[in-house]
């Protein structure tokens, strides 16, 4: 996620790690429906209900602002990390339904739905990240913008 005060345990987030499920080319076989509904889980922010993310997004920004430049830029990177992950899950939800399920109708059915309405989930906070990172974050990092003036 993109607070700046909170880091992984172990200072790898799992989306970089070489066996993450995450890594589309980790693995051969596709993780089962549970697992990749626990690894959105896991993905997902802490910020509580998508109308109060706008409020939490600039209370996380203006505390790493205060704390300077740098903190500011792990910031956003956090930020970006965060929505490579979204969109490694993304390519999960996909191969999932691209893959097909097996089952009687009514399991079938239940399956598409649950992708369904974990695609949902997923865009929605997808969705907000790369809107404020393009709101936010310039597209070069301020320590490499010329210092060349235009009139």
């Amino acid at each position: 996620t993109c607070d700046s005060t909170r880091s992984s345990t172990d200072g790898v987030s799992p989306d970089t790690e070489p066996d993450s499920y995450l890594h589309p080319s980790a693995h051969s076989e596709i993780p089962p429906l549970e697992k990749v509904r626990q690894l959105i889980a896991d993905w997902q922010s802490e910020w509580g209900a998508e109308s109060t993310w706008p409020k939490k997004f600039h209370e996380q920004l203006k505390l790493a602002q205060g704390r300077g430049r740098l903190a500011s830029e792990a910031f956003f990177s956090q930020c970006e990390a965060h929505v490579e992950g979204g969109r490694q899950l993304l390519w999960l939800l996909r191969s999932i339904t691209r893959k097909g399920f097996r089952g009687t109708g009514y399991k079938v059915v239940d399956s598409y739905e649950q992708v369904f309405d974990l695609l949902t989930s997923l865009l929605t906070e997808l969705r907000f990240f790369e809107v404020k990172l393009d709101e936010y974050a310039p597209i070069s990092p301020l320590s490499r913008v010329s210092e060349a003036r235009y009139y």
